[in-house]
Parts: C-alpha cells; structure tokens; sequence
C-alpha cells in the first residue's frame, strides 16, 4: 500500500528528469563543436602557448625621418649598398575592395608592383564573384603596377579540405612572383610584402625594409582590429611579413622567423563594407567550420549587433594566451582615438565612415 502510494510521486520526478536529460543530450549534440571550442579556448592559457615569433625588434620613426645609415644602425641593420631593390606587395583577393584601396594608396610611393591572385571560387568550394577583375575601374591609378592572375575556382573533392585549396592558392602566388621577378634585370634585389588583404603594412615599414638589409625573412608585428579601427584587440598580429625574394623562396603566411619588428602596421580583421561580405567570409574561408551548424550565426540582425558591441562574429571566446589578454578581450572599450591610421582613410573619412569609431553601422 506505502509503494503504491509513492509510485505517483517516483513518476513525477521521474518524467522531468527524463525530459530535462534529454533535453540536454540534445543540446550537446547540436551544440558539440561549440562546447569543445569554449572549453579549449577557457582553459587554453593552462595548456597552450604562442606560437608567433620571440625577438622582438624595436621599431624607430617618427614623422619626416629618412631612412638612411642611421635610421638602419638603429634597428640594428645595415643601409643597403645597392639602389635597384624593387618593393612587392602580394596579396590574395576574396572581397576586400575598400581595404585593398587604403592598402594601395598607404604603399604606392614606396611599392614598385601589387601582385593580386583572385579566385571566382571560395577556399570552401563556393562560387563567388571577382570583385577585383569586376572593379578593376577603381584602381586605375595604379594601373601600371598592377600584375594580376585569376584562379579558377572549383568544389572540394571527396578528402579535400577548405586548407588544400588555401595552400594551392597561395602556391599560384608563389608561381606568380617567379614568373615577375625573373623578368627583372639580373642583380635585383626584390623585398615582397607578404600578408592578407587586411594586413596592411605602414608605408614608413615599407622604406625601411626597402632602405635596410634586414637579413632574408622579418615578420612585421601589427595593431590587431577588430570590424573598424574602433575595436582594438592589442598589437598581437604577427603573421605579416617582409622577405628577400630567391628563387627558393615561398609565399607563405606561417612562421618562417623569430624575428619580428614591432608596430609595423594594422590588421583590420572582419572590416567590410556591408553584411553579406561577412557571411561570404563566414562560409567561404579556411576556418568556416567555426559555423558548427548553427545557421542562426548568419542572421544579419544578428552580425549587426555583434559588430556594435566589438563581440565575437561566432560567439566564441578570445583565443589568448593569458588570462590577462583574455578577459581584456572579453568586453572591448570601443576606441575613441583615429590617430596614426593610414592616411588615405583619415583624407577620405566620409567614404570609409564605417572603418572609423562610431561607424558600426553597416549596409544590408
């Protein structure tokens, strides 16, 4: 009679529990690539380190400083002996058009040839359009610098992955500087510029790597952003980098060096124009699978309001290497300071408004 009197009572908590397990299994498997990153980006200061170069190297400007023997002996260098160095700046083309603008006007006085590499395919094998051959219009001023290749896009085969076709598209970029370089006359030197769209060198680095013989290979340290220059993550950029051009060299956007010269230049990571720029970039790059199934990451309203707030586009924590960097990461201060930017994006400030604080805004 006592059981039979408890078993009502057994079953209501019974049911709940029931539900509210399953419940949670439900949640764990759609959510699973999600709970492994947050636990491995929570605990990655106990168990991981960074991996970008060690040595730093000082970095010496200040406005109207040449770059002679003594701006070299400085950073520890020697001034070139030679004149006929030429300066390329190559980069791989996705949708970057405003970027790629600041990018070319910041290195024109000092950059002899812009090598782009444009695919009509994603990395992830999706078809996009060719924004630079589409706009090419807009960088007539730098016409006769200009050395252009197209790669044909294609869908990933059976094993392949979003990385195979990085590396293929960066070995096109390879190809391309060999074919350039050779035509030059024999005995030129050739420093090349190495570094995403939105890794944008500062033009004084430029004459300096241009003026000083820096050795074969220099990762150049960065000011790392974050949608604008309003959100600022910490001069934690590293993989740009000047090098010596051999016929042995590679275009590469891995570390080659411990060398690295401090405040080189800014990183604009995730600065487009408009909303489906950043959910191409979402689902077309090497790290897409960041996505982990969750469609509702691509809702515009909500890239929108992550963009305002300096939070992360996928929702996950800071990828630091300290608990310092990361919980100064976890709530950004937007910056008030546009000071010692590039130059072409102060002069045309109403164009790029959405690059400078208080410009989140973007179009649909």
């Amino acid at each position: 009679m006592v059981a039979f009197l408890r078993r009502p009572r057994f079953t209501i908590i019974l049911i709940p529990t029931f539900l509210f397990c399953t419940a949670v299994l439900f949640y764990v498997v759609q959510n699973q690539y999600h709970i492994k990153n947050t636990l491995s980006y929570a605990t990655r200061p106990l168990w991981d380190k960074d991996t970008g170069p060690k040595e730093m190297i000082p970095h010496y400007y200040a406005e109207g400083l040449p770059m002679d023997a003594h701006t070299c002996q400085l950073h520890g260098w020697k001034e070139r002996e030679r004149s006929d160095v030429k300066v390329l700046d190559a980069v791989l083309m996705s949708s970057e058009l405003d970027l790629l603008e600041i990018r070319m006007n910041e290195l024109d006085s000092v950059v002899d040839y812009f090598l782009i590499v444009e695919s009509n395919g994603t990395f992830t094998g999706l078809p996009k359009e060719t924004f630079f051959a589409n706009n090419r219009a807009r960088y007539a001023k730098f016409e006769h610098k200009i050395v252009y290749r197209f790669l044909p896009g294609y869908p990933l085969a059976q094993g392949q992955t979003a990385w195979d076709v990085e590396a293929n598209t960066r070995a096109t970029m390879t190809s391309l500087l060999r074919d350039h370089t050779r035509s030059f006359p024999s005995g030129t030197q050739s420093v090349v510029l190495m570094s995403d769209i939105d890794e944008i060198p500062a033009r004084h680095t430029a004459e300096l790597v241009k003026a000083c013989d820096f050795g074969s290979t220099i990762h150049l340290q960065l000011r790392n952003f974050l949608y604008s220059f309003e959100w600022y993550l910490g001069p934690s950029s590293w993989r740009a980098s000047a090098n010596l051009w051999t016929d042995a060299t590679v275009y590469h956007h891995s570390k080659f060096t411990e060398r690295i010269l401090a405040d080189s230049g800014w990183h604009c990571s995730y600065c487009f124009r408009t909303i489906p720029e950043y959910i191409a970039k979402m689902k077309g790059f090497s790290h897409s699978d960041r996505i982990g199934g969750r469609i509702d990451l691509l809702d515009p309203k909500r890239i929108q309001q992550t963009i305002c707030r300096g939070k992360d586009i996928f929702g996950m924590l800071p990828e630091a290497y300290s608990y310092l960097d990361f919980f100064s990461q976890m709530s950004l201060d937007p910056l008030p300071s546009a000071v010692g930017l590039p130059r072409y994006l102060l002069e045309n400030a109403e164009k790029y408004r959405f690059l400078l604080p208080g410009g989140c805004q973007r179009s649909s």
